[in-house]
């Protein structure tokens, strides 16, 4: 990004260089002086296209840097209860205090106090959860020494998931297990707080394909394949 806008400076150096230097040259000549205005006029709109695509450049560089700040601030709390009240309003967050008469429960808004006579059922949350599955038919490649399987998985779950991989199982008649193996899905960038990153994730409603080979033995019969997909959730 940094040599890009070296670049961008240089150009502008060039123009302004052209500028002065098409300047010096004027004559008497009408004619002259109407081909160096049209020249001027043409490099006087190159000029202000690099400066627009500067500013445009330094605003790219500095808003991952704005949006790192926002979310150091922007602290939001767990969602691990539900306190329904006795006038039907439900209150979401997480119990931080609790005694004989009241609860102190700090949700997205602050803390809120609430008496004991005012609550009709105090319950865990259900937290997001990511759900990865395969969507589509599976393709099943078969070779001498290798089943080769390829497809689509999707996330239909309301939070990200991470590390997501897939893993195949093949076994002959008798149940017996032939071979094993698994693929990580190359799907969304993404940053940990940790500073790991990783492309192994797939955000709610995205898909990606996925390819896995498992060896088996030449002689060996597959009967029948099993899949398994796994995957974490962190923060």
């Amino acid at each position: 990004m940094i040599n890009k806008i070296k670049i961008i400076a240089t150009v502008s150096i060039i123009l302004i260089s052209q500028l002065t230097f098409s300047q010096t040259k004027k004559t008497t000549v009408s004619r002259k002086f109407f081909e160096i205005d049209q020249n001027l006029e043409s490099l006087r709109k190159e000029l202000a296209e690099v400066r627009k695509q500067m500013r445009e450049l330094e605003i790219r560089v500095s808003v991952p840097e704005i949006r790192k700040e926002i979310n150091k601030l922007i602290q939001l709390p767990e969602m691990t209860h539900e306190i329904m009240l006795k006038n039907g309003t439900i209150v979401k967050g997480k119990i931080i205090h609790e005694d004989l008469d009241r609860i102190i429960i700090q949700t997205q808004i602050g803390q809120l106090t609430l008496s004991k006579n005012t609550i009709k059922l105090t319950r865990k949350a259900d937290l997001p959860k990511a759900n990865c599955v395969v969507e589509g038919a599976i393709t099943d490649e078969v070779y001498e020494n290798k089943r080769v399987f390829k497809g689509k998985i999707k996330n239909n779950g309301v939070r990200r998931a991470d590390f997501v991989r897939i893993i195949f199982y093949l076994y002959d008649e008798g149940t017996n297990l032939l071979g094993a193996d698994s693929t990580f899905i190359s799907g969304n960038y993404h940053m940990y707080k940790s500073g790991v990153q990783t492309d192994a994730t797939i955000e709610p409603g995205r898909t990606f394909t996925f390819e896995c080979s498992v060896d088996s033995p030449e002689e060996a019969l597959v009967s029948y394949y099993i899949k398994e997909i796994k995957w974490e959730e962190f923060e």
